[in-house]
């Protein structure tokens, strides 16, 4: 599947160059003509994807990222491939790195844009989000003091440069957090809604809850292309606010849709409903391996430790961050079949 997606992008990449912010934070590379995928680069704090569809009258862009400077870092690219406005937004879901950039659409097109999610999504930004965005601000501080506790004990040139470059970005964006405004949907649905225009129909669906319990999905039927948000992408699952046993059955769903494309909100654009199946089968293991060990008795840590093994025979290879967050899937599996939590 890698080898699958690699080989579109440099197909792709030689018919339209792509793209690169000014800053380096993405490459805008396009599917098919007139969608275009955002894939974030690493960085300091984590930038989702996004992607940008042309439309008749107008653009839609789904996510917004971490933090409102990299929303007008992705607008100015969008300004270079098309002059219409954008004039939708969708947010696939209420965690920071997806919807702390929704100001700065609000501030380039005032108005005449929509900001789009499920109802449960708004409700979890005002409920959620903003006292998440207030956190951070309460703990970057420790963060920017570590790393320049890091940064005088560096002696590795590389290391040091590292930690320079990372200061500077978490004092940049606790600044930025200090300053934010958060900016909730403006147009809400509790199933699906859909814009039919005469070249391209876009289905914005909540098939169920997964990640969270307000993910939707957007869907453009002719070009066969799926955008996932966090709902599934090329990275192992983040399932903090997850709903293991429901997330299985709304990935049954989404595989019965015609896929050519699929966008996540971490990682490449991948080919095919593979990662689909690959993700239903992992959160089914999970669970299952995390329930045989649950029963065997023993604390959580020792339950993590028992299950790791287990999982990684299977998955190692198939997730390049499967060591660094698979015990967090663990005791989240743990807590939900334990009763401590859904």
């Amino acid at each position: 599947m890698k080898k699958l997606a690699s080989l579109l992008l440099v197909v792709l990449a030689a018919t339209v160059p792509p793209l690169r912010a000014a800053e380096d934070l993405f490459t805008l590379t396009p599917i098919v003509e007139g969608v275009y995928a955002a894939i974030s680069h690493p960085a300091y704090k984590t930038n989702c994807n996004a992607v940008v569809v042309l439309l008749d009258d107008g653009v839609l862009v789904v996510d917004t990222h971490s933090k409102p400077s990299a929303a007008r870092e992705l607008i100015a690219q969008i300004k270079k491939v098309t002059d219409k406005p954008v004039k939708y937004v969708v947010n696939t879901h209420f965690h920071w790195d997806h919807f702390q950039g929704n100001q700065s659409y609000v501030g380039v097109w005032p108005a005449g844009i929509e900001i789009i999610s499920s109802e449960t999504t708004r409700q979890n930004i005002e409920q959620l989000g903003a006292p998440r965005v207030k956190s951070q601000i309460l703990a970057m501080p420790k963060a920017i003091y570590q790393l320049k506790a890091d940064l005088a004990r560096a002696t590795d040139p590389r290391e040091k440069e590292t930690l320079t470059n990372n200061l500077g970005a978490a004092e940049s964006y606790l600044a930025e957090l200090k300053s934010m405004q958060v900016t909730v949907p403006t147009l809400t649905f509790d199933r699906s809604f859909a814009l039919h225009r005469p070249t391209r129909t876009v289905q914005i669906m909540w098939l169920g809850n997964a990640h969270t319990d307000g993910d939707v999905f957007v869907y453009l039927p002719k070009e066969k292309i799926l955008v996932g948000g966090d709902a599934l992408h090329g990275w192992l699952p983040f399932m903090s606010d997850s709903y293991p046993y429901d997330w299985i059955k709304t990935l049954a769903t989404v595989e019965k849709l015609d896929i050519d494309y699929l966008v996540g909100g971490h990682g490449g654009v991948m080919r095919g409903k593979g990662q689909i199946e690959l993700w239903r089968n992992y959160l089914g293991d999970l669970l299952a391996e995390t329930t045989k060990a649950y029963t065997d008795g023993g604390t959580m840590n020792e339950i993590v430790a028992k299950v790791v093994p287990i999982l990684g025979q299977k998955y190692q290879t198939k997730f390049p961050d499967f060591t660094a967050r698979v015990p967090a899937n663990i005791e989240k599996a743990y807590r939900v079949i334990s009763g401590d939590t859904k």
